[in-house]
């Protein structure tokens, strides 16, 4: 027990230094990246602070199996080199044995980046994206779901439009008891109209069998000219890919809030395609953790007097790389719905752990 409790001890040790190292890295490249950004906005030095806060913790997320990595090589490159794994194999701990422990606490940090991180994560990524939006004047999400339909916003340059539906097509080109209600660049209603359907045309919204009420003055409703219309066309500059692409993006929102964000999405009539295959990645994280660290493992558990180690090394970088295309891959095939979902975010990791297990029993008996 107590072996197994310095293995573990070790690789937290060394997963941690890497970190801080890969830190200072990514700190320096966030700073330069938010300095350029906001160097010709004269903005304070606090709202550079606040960025560059912000925006560190995505970075952090997206090479942290990388950090895993090297610290698996720097934990088994080291016991190597100081002859522990020779003592160690010499009182017949297996390999499979050794990388017990790595695994349980590999597994026990996915479990907190899925659980405790991700929300954190969410709400740093949506900061980063309002203080950008409000220095670039871009942003903002055009869609919104609720348990009342969905909610889409239209700007235009003499009015806007804040448009509400029952559900919708998965494509978004058509909405089904839909209510118009525009406002006037003041900020006043200038009318309501209420259509069984709507349809997105090239150009301009096509309602049928709708309702318009026309409000002559701020007495709305008791100065309403209420007619009916068999059709009515609103010109937008919207198209079905922008309303689609106008959803919260899945890194947005909390890994908590997901299914139901998920749920609400389907009831609508949206695909929730893009959600569901970020939510099973998010999900599979600790495998993709664990695979990470046995592939460090497997190209550092041979002995230093063997040579090669920097061949060993470069292999074990590049067989992570390799990893991470064939797991961005993966998961595109799944968002277009060309592999299941539950085998595109699973069947990578799970492959490369598998691989690397067989490259450890290799070493093991060879």
């Amino acid at each position: 027990m107590t072996l197994y409790y310095y293995i573990a001890r070790k690789f937290f040790y060394n997963v941690a230094r890497v970190q801080i190292a890969m830190l200072a890295m990514l700190l320096l490249i966030v700073t330069t990246d938010v300095m350029r950004f906001l160097s010709e906005r004269g903005v304070e030095t606090k709202v550079y602070i606040q960025l560059i806060l912000v925006t560190l913790p995505e970075s952090i997320t997206t090479v942290f199996p990388l950090v895993v990595l090297l610290g698996s090589m720097f934990t088994f490159l080291g016991m190597s080199r100081s002859s522990e794994l020779v003592i160690v194999r010499a009182s017949g701990v297996s390999a499979l044995k050794m990388l017990l422990s790595p695994t349980i606490v590999t597994v026990l940090i996915g479990v907190i980046m899925i659980s405790a991180w991700n929300p954190i994560l969410a709400a740093t990524i949506r900061k980063t994206a309002d203080i950008r939006a409000e220095y670039t004047g871009k942003g903002g999400n055009q869609m919104s779901v609720s348990r009342e339909g969905l909610w889409l916003r239209q700007t235009g340059e003499n009015s806007n439009f804040i448009i509400q539906a029952r559900n919708s097509s998965r494509s978004g080109d058509i909405l089904y008891g839909v209510r118009f209600h525009e406002f006037s660049t003041e900020g006043n209603v200038v009318r309501r109209i209420e259509a069984s359907r709507a349809e997105l045309q090239p150009g301009a919204w096509k309602l049928f069998n709708a309702t318009q009420w026309r409000f002559l003055d701020k007495n709305l409703f008791e100065t309403a000219d209420v007619r009916p219309y068999p059709e009515i066309v609103i010109p937008t500059d919207l198209t079905s890919d922008r309303i689609l692409s106008s959803f919260a993006a899945p890194r947005t929102i909390s890994v908590w809030n997901l299914p139901a964000f998920i749920e609400q999405l389907n009831a609508s009539g949206f695909s929730a395609v893009r959600h569901e295959v970020f939510l099973q990645s998010q999900y599979a994280t600790p495998l993709i953790l664990v695979a990470m660290m046995l592939i460090g493992a497997a190209f550092s558990l041979r002995h230093i007097r063997f040579g090669s180690v920097g061949v060993m090394a470069l292999l074990a970088i590049l067989s992570g790389f390799l990893l991470f295309a064939i797991k961005n891959v993966a998961e595109s095939l799944g968002q277009a719905q060309e592999v299941p979902i539950l085998l595109a975010t699973w069947a990578p990791p799970l492959a490369a752990a598998l691989f690397a297990l067989a490259f450890v029993l290799h070493l093991e008996d060879g």
